[in-house]
């Protein structure tokens, strides 16, 4: 019995022999789990994913990058070509009239597909191959594991509204609408970029933008001289009885289009940079944006010169006026101004012939000078209240021999304005406190 009990205390003693006191186990929440693989790859292509490029601290420069590659609107499709990108239309049969463009068009990479506008902004048909990429659709997607970065070290996907307008100003709109927040930049005729943000977090997830705009040539020669066109023109001082002459007093001054822009600068319009062109080929149009007392003026100018001339030596072409955004006084034959009353207008109109096209807005007033309907005068008039609420004169002969002489110089009486843009509402409309 005693031998039995020695010898179970013996057994005990041989498997306990090899243990020593232990540190207690640690509670559950002090325990770190190994990454496992996925989890790895998933931080080191998060890692991969930062790419330190150069891009201009302005949008108006129209520069973005896709992962570690920078592009600018608008570059030439072989440019993209280069960079890795194909164009499935480019057959070398395809081509595009001068100066038109394809919207929504696709482009593959290894990458991924991109929704671009192929532009032709040449004054001749050109083959697809040939045009340009002037527009494009950035969109941060979880299934896009591209990294899309914009000018000012904004980062699609990342960078918050407060972000971007102190990147780069307020927009020239902003809304809001369903899921979203819209910001539009607006830098003149076909340049402008719109911004998406989700509405809750205020993330940008998607970015259009739209150059649609030559680029500048360094090697092209510009006249220093001023043109004999800008020296011959004269400015008008009253509105002649030909209503196909083009006089418009726009903003208090009278002019007759085309007009050179140095006319304009000379009555206090200020050219703005971002949104114009700085020089305009012989024979060719450009685009400038005008800029005075907080209104500005988005123009088509064409160079009427055989040389290329700095901006200020073209010619304007077109001006609009209206109540909601180009809010600059505008007076036309015989008077007739913003804010008159549709009788009113039709009476001073007399004879000359018109035809009328009808929207859910109102009626505009068409009187065309020539059988192509190229250069007109339109006037809109206000469905419910039957005031004029709109005019453009739009202009651009072939030579300017004998658009550019004999303009009145005396200013005849004309029909006081039933409306002039100060800091008056407009009419029929409560003014907003």
């Amino acid at each position: 019995m005693n031998k039995k009990i020695c010898m179970v205390c013996l057994l005990a003693a041989l498997l306990t022999a090899g243990c020593t006191p232990q540190d207690p186990m640690p509670d559950e929440e002090d325990v770190v789990n190994l990454p496992d693989e996925e989890q790895q790859e998933e931080e080191t292509e998060d890692v991969q994913k930062e790419y330190d490029v150069e891009l201009s601290d302005k949008l108006s420069d129209f520069q973005f990058s896709v992962n570690e590659t920078v592009y600018t609107l608008p570059a030439r499709l072989q440019a993209w070509k280069n960079a890795g990108w194909t164009y499935e239309k480019d057959n070398g049969k395809k081509a595009l009239d001068p100066e038109s463009f394809l919207e929504g068009e696709i482009l593959e990479s290894e990458g991924g597909s991109l929704a671009v506008d192929i532009v032709n902004l040449d004054g001749e048909k050109k083959l697809l191959g040939e045009c340009y990429v002037g527009g494009v659709q950035l969109e941060s997607t979880e299934d896009d594991s591209r990294v899309y970065q914009l000018p000012g070290k904004i980062r699609m996907g990342t960078s918050t509204l407060d972000e971007v307008t102190e990147a780069y100003g307020m927009p020239t709109d902003q809304y809001e609408e369903k899921d979203n927040i819209y910001l539009t930049y607006e830098y003149g005729i076909y340049k402008q970029a719109d911004l998406v943000f989700d509405v809750q977090d205020e993330i940008l997830y998607k970015a259009v933008l739209k150059n649609y705009r030559e680029p500048e040539d360094g090697s092209e020669e510009v006249s220093k001289e001023t043109p004999a066109e800008v020296e011959n023109y004269q400015a008008p001082g009253a509105f002649p009885d030909d209503i196909m002459a083009f006089v418009v007093r726009y903003g208090g001054d009278f002019y007759k289009l085309p007009a050179p822009v140095c006319e304009f600068t000379k009555n206090g319009w200020k050219i703005l940079e971002d949104g114009s062109d700085s020089i305009v080929k012989s024979g060719r149009h450009g685009y400038v944006t005008l800029e005075r007392d907080g209104q500005t003026l988005y123009a088509v100018v064409n160079n009427y010169a055989d040389m290329a001339v700095p901006m200020e030596n073209s010619f304007i072409i077109s001006v609009h006026g209206d109540f909601d955004v180009t809010k600059v006084s505008v007076e036309m034959y015989r008077g007739i101004t913003l804010g008159m009353s549709e009788e009113t207008m039709k009476a001073l109109l007399g004879d000359n012939a018109y035809e009328t096209e009808e929207t859910d807005r109102g009626v505009s007033y068409f009187i065309y000078a020539d059988e192509e309907k190229q250069n007109y005068t339109r006037i809109f008039v206000d469905k419910d209240l039957k005031l004029v609420r709109e005019i453009e004169l739009s202009n651009s002969p072939d030579t300017l021999s004998a658009a550019s002489m004999g303009t009145p110089q005396e200013e005849p009486d004309s029909v006081e304005a039933a409306a002039m843009y100060g800091d008056d509402e407009f009419p029929g409309e409560e003014k907003e406190e």
